[in-house]
């Protein structure tokens, strides 16, 4: 009769990944712009002022407080001056008029280079960490810089597209790679 081994799984340590070594973004002079988008709207009578800047690796978000005259549509009609003004390397803005949850204004201006985000830094995350699910992936990072996280269990499918070489491989086999370091294969089994 032959005896039954049982085996213990190890999950893989992140020290396999590349460190945080990521390519920084390179947003230009941040104080600078706010400066210059602030005084833009400020000689055109719209009371505004920069109050919180959010770092991500493609976009840099301003956010502006407005005085209480100030009207939204004042500041979204104002898109090509404050994407001058900015010095946008893709001459275009986003205003997002109010942020969300929030009594902001929020202008999103593309970086002059995109930051890199490897795996080890989303899997190494307090978010990730604390996130139960096995079926857990990273997306990314958002406009401020915080770990995307999705559970591909609560999705009833999934479609990834793109151009060639914008990365739909790579995507593809970092979410392989975070089942792997938070699975078992009794946990977690792919078909």
């Amino acid at each position: 009769m032959d005896e039954m081994v049982t085996y213990i799984w190890q999950y893989p340590p992140l020290a396999l990944l590349e460190e945080d070594s990521y390519l920084k973004a390179d947003r230009g002079d941040v104080r600078t712009i706010a400066g210059a988008m602030e005084q833009t709207l400020n000689s055109l009578d719209i009371e505004a002022k920069v109050v919180e800047v959010n770092l991500g690796p493609s976009i840099t978000q301003y956010c502006f407080e407005i005085g209480l005259k100030v009207r939204i549509s004042q500041i979204t009609s104002l898109e090509k001056e404050l994407a001058l003004a900015a010095q946008s390397p893709t001459g275009k803005i986003k205003i997002e008029a109010p942020i969300p949850g929030r009594n902001l204004v929020g202008i999103e201006i593309p970086n002059k280079s995109v930051g890199m985000v490897n795996l080890r830094t989303i899997l190494a995350s307090d978010d990730m960490r604390k996130t139960k699910s096995k079926l857990a992936i990273p997306m990314g990072l958002d406009v401020s810089g915080n770990p995307v996280i999705a559970n591909i269990g609560k999705m009833p499918h999934a479609l990834i597209t793109g151009t060639t070489g914008s990365g739909k491989s790579v995507m593809l086999n970092s979410f392989i790679s975070s089942l792997l370091f938070r699975a078992s294969p009794e946990e977690v089994k792919l078909i």
